[in-house]
């Protein structure tokens, strides 16, 4: 595949990538797009969350209070027809918690062109991160926990990697059934570059909190996010038991401004929308999350217990 060829797609990515924003020099666009149908349908707002086998995604201290061993797989059905898959696997220790993921992007096959638009052949892309987490409990109340992660980006003949670290923190107020968490994302490097010039990850900074509500079966959830050179984001949640079985979530995330093209559906972008099913030692969730007028998101997880 010639470079032209090569460029002409990795223009096209940083076009059509929606969640990376417009103003962002940064590479690495499919490691914003959030995993798991839980928090998806929650809008991404889980730093300030624990006990839930995604938290190596989203603040690896949340891994903690696991008791038990975990597994997840999650399917994502993108824009494009560009898909993900996102598997997990939790392991509690004497002293701490253990956890490995692997996350899988395929952005489908392309037509290459030279620069006289003349075919070259078609060429794939697809991403892979593999992420290797542990957290532990360092006084009453608070946790701590980081995630190292290997980043491979590949297209065509091109191949990009990256290390990172992701770490957090947790504090918990048990009386008042609240949460706060922080935490740094993708704080690494580039170790091999496409052509020449490597990509910067896309460091982000968060803060959040989640809040079992007083005399009701709701648990709210908020957090801030904020990647170099960007405006503030800001991801609302809340999650509602219906039922021991049925749980029913909504969530907002501010990235769906970016999303507007001017019309009627303007005002879904950013909006989701889950359920969460539970079934013995199983959960099976499903999210919708609303591009506005360019599309929606679905993802169907499951989460097993054992």
């Amino acid at each position: 595949m010639k470079k032209s060829a090569f460029l002409l797609f990795l223009s096209f990515l940083l076009v059509f990538s929606l969640e990376l924003k417009a103003q962002s020099a940064t590479g690495y666009a499919f490691l914003r797009t959030l995993v798991g149908a839980r928090p998806s349908a929650m809008g991404g707002a889980f730093v300030g969350i624990q006990g839930d086998i995604h938290n190596i995604f989203y603040n690896p201290a949340g891994l903690t209070p696991i008791l038990k061993k975990q597994g997840t797989a999650s399917y994502l059905n993108h824009i494009l027809d560009f898909q993900s898959g996102f598997l997990a696997y939790v392991h509690p220790f004497s002293e701490g918690t253990g956890a490995v993921a692997l996350n899988f992007y395929d952005f489908g096959s392309f037509d290459g062109r030279d620069e006289n638009n003349l075919p070259t052949g078609d060429f794939s892309a697809n991403g892979l991160v593999f992420s290797a987490g542990y957290s532990r409990a360092v006084v009453k109340n608070l946790s701590v926990g980081a995630t190292g992660k290997f980043i491979r980006f590949h297209i065509g003949d091109f191949t990009e990697t990256a290390l990172a670290l992701d770490a957090g923190i947790i504090f918990s107020l048990p009386d008042q059934k609240l949460n706060i968490g922080a935490g740094v994302f993708n704080l690494g490097t580039t170790t091999s570059a496409f052509i020449e010039t490597k990509d910067d990850l896309p460091v982000s900074l968060q803060i959040g909190a989640s809040k079992v509500l007083e005399h009701l079966p709701v648990m709210v959830s908020a957090a801030l996010v904020k990647f170099e050179d960007e405006s503030l984001e800001y991801r609302f949640g809340g999650e509602i038991t219906v039922t021991e079985q049925l749980l029913v979530r909504l969530g907002y995330n501010s990235v769906g401004q970016d999303q507007k093209v001017d019309t009627d559906k303007d005002k879904f972008s950013g909006v989701s929308f889950g359920l969460g099913f539970k079934l013995n030692t199983f959960n099976i969730d499903y999210s919708l999350t609303s591009f506005g007028e360019v599309g929606s998101l679905n993802r169907v997880t499951l989460v097993g217990r054992f």
